[in-house]
């Protein structure tokens, strides 16, 4: 079985016109155009499953560059999806000072331990405003610069 990808999809392609196409090749499992969550509008990619891997790898051949409905198609064999990032949001840099209604409060850090990895603190004295500790508040004889 292969699982395939194909790019490039004009908006107005349909599940059933694509079957159509890889049909001419062998057996098809399953057509899925990937729709978007909020719009429900195609994203402009499918995926098709063929069973037998020599009509999979025709297929491939002979739809890659063809043009339908408009638009010229991207076909291979699809890879597994990658992991998304590297570092989890968990761990991220980056973060936001303080904002009304709470102003008296620090900014939050990127989320790294102790705080680092950025953010903005508040721009009161009290506070770090560089981020480099997420806008913890300093001790009077925290040796770091102002």
């Amino acid at each position: 079985m292969m699982n395939i990808f194909v790019g490039n999809l004009s908006f107005r392609t349909t599940e059933q016109e694509l079957q159509k196409e890889f049909e001419i090749f062998g057996e098809v499992d399953s057509v899925k155009i990937i729709m978007d969550r909020e719009t429900l509008k195609s994203r402009g990619f499918a995926f098709v499953t063929m069973r037998d891997q020599g009509q999979a790898t025709a297929a491939i051949a002979g739809i890659n560059g063809k043009v339908l409905d408009g638009q010229t198609l991207k076909v291979n064999e699809a890879r597994p999806r990658e992991a998304r990032g590297g570092e989890s949001h968990a761990s991220a840099g980056g973060g936001y000072g303080s904002r009304a209604p709470f102003p008296s409060r620090g900014g939050f850090g990127g989320g790294k331990p102790r705080g680092g990895g950025g953010g903005y603190g508040s721009n009161e004295d009290i506070y770090d405003s560089k981020g480099g500790n997420g806008g913890r508040r300093r001790d009077r004889h925290d040796r770091r610069s102002r």
